[in-house]
């Protein structure tokens, strides 16, 4: 009987021409064994989370938040980040098939997804805003 020791276990895809920076990506070192390290993540959002512990958000303001749908977004604005988590998604990103790839095929995100998420309402028209670039002469 064979050993385990002479399978060879391949996580590429089965054609190879989809990920043309294969040679570069992080996953490549990382199935090498050559990088064991966590990202560095970024938040923008600290001084509003203690703005709005010192100034709660008036009622009527968080009332108009929930009938345009965006009182989930607030809800949820000082979720915990897993660094780790973060990390080993961005190991599995593939830029040009916008996908994440797992050792049980390929996952995205989608708009419903998001929906879930924040509690987003992502029916109906889109909302557009001023695109015209003003400057302090006109």
């Amino acid at each position: 009987m064979t050993g385990y020791s002479a399978y060879r276990l391949d996580p590429g895809p089965l054609e190879p021409s989809v990920l043309t920076q294969q040679l570069t990506h992080r996953s490549r070192d990382i199935w090498n064994g050559s990088v064991n390290m966590i990202l560095n993540t970024r938040r923008c959002d600290g001084k509003f989370c203690d703005l709005v512990k010192k100034y709660p958000i008036h009622p009527r303001v968080l009332e108009m938040m929930e009938l345009s749908g965006l009182y989930g977004v607030y809800r949820s604005n000082r979720l915990s980040i897993d660094r780790s988590l973060i990390t080993s998604l961005v190991e599995r990103w593939r830029l040009k098939t916008h996908t994440f790839h797992f050792r049980t095929g390929e996952a995205t995100i989608t708009l419903q997804d998001v929906e879930v998420l924040y509690g987003l309402p992502v029916n109906g028209d889109p909302v557009l805003g001023d695109e015209s670039i003003r400057t302090i002469g006109d």
